[in-house]
C-alpha cells in the first residue's frame, strides 16, 4: 500500500474549495471567540480557553486536511473497512467508558487530559469510506443497496443510543446522498423512501421524551417561552436585531449579555446574525455555496468511482448539517444539536470536516488528465 507523494499533481488542487474552507474556518474561530468571551470577568480573549482550543483545533485540522490530501484514494479504499470497524468499536466503547452530558444521560465523549474526543464525528468519514467502497464496486442494485443499509445500521444505532439524534440523522443523510449520487435506480430510492415513511410512527415512539418535546416546541415555541422555547425565540431575536450590517463583532447585546444560550455551538449563526448582520450572513452563505458546488464538481470530474463516492458523502454531510443548523436558528427546523460545519465550537467536528475536505482534494490532485500524460 503506497502512502507516498508520488503521483500528486498539486496544480490540480481546487483553490476555490480551499479558500471557501479557510474562510468558513476563520468565521468559526472569530464567532467562537465572540460567543465565549463573556463567560469571563472581565470579558477577554487572552486566557479564553474556548477560543484558544478552537484555534488549536483549527490549526491541527488544517494540518490534517493537508495530510489527507496526500493519501492516495487507492490506499483509502484498502483502509475503508478497517477504519469502519475501528469506528464501530469506538462507538460501542463510548457507551460504557465515555463521558458526556448530565442532561438526558447522554454519553458521547472520551476525555483524556482535559481534551474531549467525540468518536461519532470521525465515524461519519469512516462510514463514507465504507459506503464508497460498496457503492463504487458495481452497478448499484438491490443487493448493494441492502449492503449499504447494513453498513449504516451499526454506527447509526450506536450513536442514537448515546443518545444523539442529530448525529444519527447526519449518518442517514450521508447514506441517502451517496445513494442518490451513485445513480441508484429510482425504484430502489422509492422503496427506501416508502420504508422510511412507514417507519415514522415507530420512530416517534422510540424517541426519548426530550426529543419529542423538541419537535413539539418547534411547532409552537411561544407555548413555553421561558423553557424549551426560550433558545429558539432568543435566536430569532438575535438574528433580527442585527439589521443590515450588524452591531459589530463582540458588540452583540443578546450574545454578550448571555441572553442567547449555547451561542458557541447550536446557535452560533445567531451570533453572526446579530453582530455581522445580513451582510455577514450573505458572506457565510456564499462560502457554503462555493464549497458545496466545488465538492460536487470534484465528484463530477473524479476519474475513479471510489473518489467520486467519497465526494458525494462529503457534500451530503456538509449540506445536511448546514441546512439543519441554519434552519434551527431561524425556526424552520427543530433543534437537534447539529453543529454548523466549520463554524460551531467543537474540535472533533472541525477536524473531521477539514479532513473530509482533504479527502476531496486527494481525489483531485491524483486525477489523471490526458494533457499531462505525454
Amino acid at each position: 500500500m503506497n502512502l507516498g507523494l508520488r503521483g500528486i499533481r498539486w496544480r490540480q488542487i481546487d483553490p476555490v474549495l480551499l479558500l471557501a474552507t479557510m474562510g468558513l474556518t476563520v468565521f468559526g474561530v472569530l464567532l467562537v471567540a465572540s460567543a465565549t468571551r463573556q463567560y469571563y470577568d472581565p470579558p477577554r480573549l487572552v486566557g479564553n480557553s474556548w477560543f484558544m482550543k478552537e484555534l488549536v483545533f483549527a490549526v491541527l485540522g488544517i494540518v490534517g486536511m493537508v495530510g489527507c490530501a496526500c493519501i492516495p484514494p487507492r490506499a483509502l479504499r484498502t483502509l475503508a473497512f478497517p477504519l469502519y470497524g475501528i469506528s464501530v468499536v469506538a462507538l460501542a466503547a463510548v457507551l460504557g467508558l465515555g463521558h458526556g452530558l448530565r442532561d438526558y444521560g447522554a454519553q458521547r465523549w472520551f476525555e483524556l487530559g482535559g481534551v474531549q474526543f467525540q468518536p461519532s464525528e470521525p465515524a461519519k468519514v469512516a462510514l463514507m469510506l465504507a459506503l464508497a467502497r460498496v457503492l463504487s464496486t458495481s452497478t448499484v442494485g438491490a443487493r448493494t443497496t441492502i449492503a449499504s443499509a447494513v453498513l449504516l445500521a451499526a454506527p447509526a444505532a450506536l450513536i442514537y443510543a448515546q443518545p444523539d439524534l442529530g448525529t444519527a440523522l447526519s449518518l442517514i443523510a450521508i447514506w441517502l446522498g451517496m445513494l442518490v449520487m451513485s445513480r441508484t435506480p429510482a425504484r430502489y430510492l422509492v422503496a427506501v423512501g416508502a420504508l422510511g415513511i412507514s417507519a415514522l410512527p415507530l420512530s416517534w415512539l422510540a424517541m426519548k421524551d426530550y426529543m419529542r418535546e423538541r419537535i413539539l416546541i418547534f411547532l409552537n415555541p411561544k407555548a413555553d417561552a421561558l423553557g424549551q422555547g426560550y433558545n429558539i425565540l432568543q435566536a430569532q431575536m438575535s438574528i433580527g436585531s442585527g439589521g443590515m450590517w450588524g452591531k459589530g463583532l463582540f458588540e452583540g447585546t443578546q450574545t454578550q449579555l448571555r441572553f442567547l444560550r449555547v451561542s458557541h455551538s447550536d446557535f452560533i449563526f445567531s451570533v453572526l446574525g446579530e453582530e455581522l448582520g445580513f451582510v455577514g450572513a450573505v458572506v457565510l452563505f456564499g462560502l457554503f455555496l462555493a464549497l458545496l458546488l466545488r465538492v460536487i464538481r470534484a465528484h463530477d470530474v473524479a476519474d475513479d468511482g471510489f473518489g467520486a463516492m467519497v465526494c458525494a458523502g462529503v457534500v451530503s454531510m456538509i449540506a445536511f448539517q448546514a441546512v439543519a443548523n441554519l434552519g434551527a436558528n431561524v425556526g424552520l427546523t427543530p433543534v437537534t444539536g447539529i453543529p454548523l460545519p466549520f463554524v460551531s465550537y467543537g474540535g472533533s467536528a472541525l477536524m473531521t470536516q477539514l479532513a473530509a475536505i482533504g479527502l476531496v482534494q486527494a481525489t483531485l490532485v491524483r486525477r489523471r488528465l490526458y494533457r499531462f500524460e505525454a
